[in-house]
């Protein structure tokens, strides 16, 4: 069907939502804009990537309801970083030989622009998705174009530009950005610090352990991968993980 997802569509979507970020860059944001378009990062790129995606689905490292569950996987499909299969299947492919030939966002292995802006053109075994047979996320990635073209009409029909920017094209951009990182800068030794000698070039960032609701904390997660904790010590904080002590609760 035309409206599938896939790698080109992906990186439409994508190539929209940076052009919009230089717009919105060049009219000078408020900071009412800053905020609200930081408070849309938080639910997409923390409670979607970072929490249902990576930790949740991918991991399995917490256990919590499918309304939660898909809750979280609504806000990272307007994220604009893949469906929920399509990304837990590449991350499974990343653990499986990471900065090995194969590694579907790795900068060893293709060079820090391709992982940065272009790692939805790597090939990826769809088969390791823990998802895969899920109903609800094969509807969710069956519907992933139709889903993020709705929310954008309805963004334009209620707020115009303003609400189409700060909404969601501007925190999509910060998204892929943010989350590409982790692959690029997490995975060149020299950018970050090494606490276990795993069989990559995974090491810990400050500044994306923070910016990143801890996913920053990457050679921990590689040493400990089904842990929902990737801060380890006082000093690594993990907003991922704090928000999920209180899912739990």
């Amino acid at each position: 069907m035309f409206w599938r997802l896939s790698s080109v569509k992906l990186f439409c979507l994508q190539a929209i939502a940076h052009a919009a970020a230089l717009f919105w860059l060049i009219q000078g944001p408020s900071f009412k804009d800053i905020i609200i378009v930081l408070l849309v990062y938080f639910f997409t790129g923390c409670l979607g990537m970072s929490i249902i995606y990576h930790r949740l689905l991918t991991h399995r490292s917490f256990k919590t309801s499918k309304f939660i569950e898909y809750l979280g996987t609504l806000f990272a499909t307007l994220g604009l970083t893949g469906s929920s299969i399509t990304w837990t299947a590449a991350h499974r492919q990343h653990h499986r030989g990471a900065d090995k030939k194969g590694d579907p966002h790795s900068p060893v292995v293709m060079g820090h622009l391709q992982a940065q802006f272009l790692s939805m053109f790597s090939k990826v075994n769809i088969k390791r998705s823990p998802v895969l047979n899920d109903p609800g996320h094969r509807l969710f990635h069956l519907l992933y174009i139709p889903i993020n073209v709705l929310w954008a009409l309805l963004l334009w029909k209620l707020g115009g530009w303003w609400a189409l920017l700060n909404l969601y094209l501007v925190p999509a951009c910060i998204l892929w950005n943010a989350g590409s990182l982790i692959n690029t800068v997490c995975h060149t030794s020299w950018l970050g610090y090494r606490r276990y000698n795993v069989p990559d070039n995974s090491v810990n960032n400050s500044l994306l352990g923070v910016i990143m609701w801890g996913e920053g904390w990457h050679n921990n997660h590689h040493k400990n991968q089904s842990s929902p904790n990737i801060g380890e010590r006082w000093y690594e904080i993990d907003i991922g993980y704090y928000i999920i002590k209180l899912i739990r609760k």
